[in-house]
């Protein structure tokens, strides 16, 4: 089941994702990149040029959806670096930051 909300980011929504269907599921592009949080990790998905196939076994999934061109100065990277990629949020922040972001995330009663 997908759902979202209004963030306190202006122009950003937070969205969760628990999906039921065994089958792999389709993101269809929409320029956006998000802050993703699943299985305990952060990752960032770079803006997508054509549908995103999702794999693996069916579980939550948390986010953060930013407008198109705001999230690279959040995140300290060029769109262009992370068009079509998903990425661990350690590759683009030095570790312990993205380690204190993750332990915060993972300690919440709802990672949304």
């Amino acid at each position: 089941m997908y759902a979202e909300r209004a963030s306190r980011l202006t122009g950003a929504v937070v969205w969760t994702n628990t999906p039921t269907d065994p089958e792999p599921g389709r993101v269809l592009p929409d320029g956006c990149m998000d802050l993703l949080w699943h299985d305990g990790r952060l990752l960032v998905a770079g803006p997508d040029t054509r549908a995103h196939v999702t794999e693996g076994t069916p579980a939550a999934w948390a986010g953060v959806r930013f407008p198109p061109g705001t999230a690279p100065a959040l995140l300290g990277v060029p769109a262009r670096e992370l068009r079509d990629r998903r990425v661990d949020l350690t590759d683009l922040w030095p570790a312990a930051r993205a380690r204190r972001l993750a332990a915060r995330v993972n300690a919440a009663a709802d990672p949304a």
